[in-house]
């Protein structure tokens, strides 16, 4: 079992370097974490379901014809989303987000 595990994180390492070459140079992979990383917190979560819908739209675009523009441009939302998610929402203390059992004082 371990040397399979092995082959499939070298596959996973080799699939993920071949994305990496392909999606970091195009310009929509920026813009998109930008705009995720731009939205203001009244429309935080339909950033994060708009990113992956252009994502999967843009897998299934991809395989139909080889265009990795909208995948760029999904997992751009979706990265750009996750430093909101750690440094602004992680930060507000009304937003309830804590160990378990914290009870906060509003």
């Amino acid at each position: 079992m371990l040397p399979a595990a092995g082959r499939g994180l070298r596959r996973l390492g080799r699939w993920s370097a071949v994305w990496a070459r392909r999606l970091v140079p195009s310009p929509f992979l920026w813009v998109g974490i930008v705009l995720g990383f731009g939205t203001s917190l009244l429309v935080w979560e339909s950033v994060l379901l708009l990113g992956v819908l252009v994502w999967l739209v843009g897998v299934w675009l991809w395989t139909a014809r080889g265009s990795s523009v909208l995948v760029a441009l999904g997992l751009g939302m979706v990265l750009g989303w996750l430093p909101m998610l750690f440094f602004l929402v992680g930060s507000l203390p009304h937003t309830m987000i804590g160990p378990p059992g914290v009870e906060y004082d509003l």
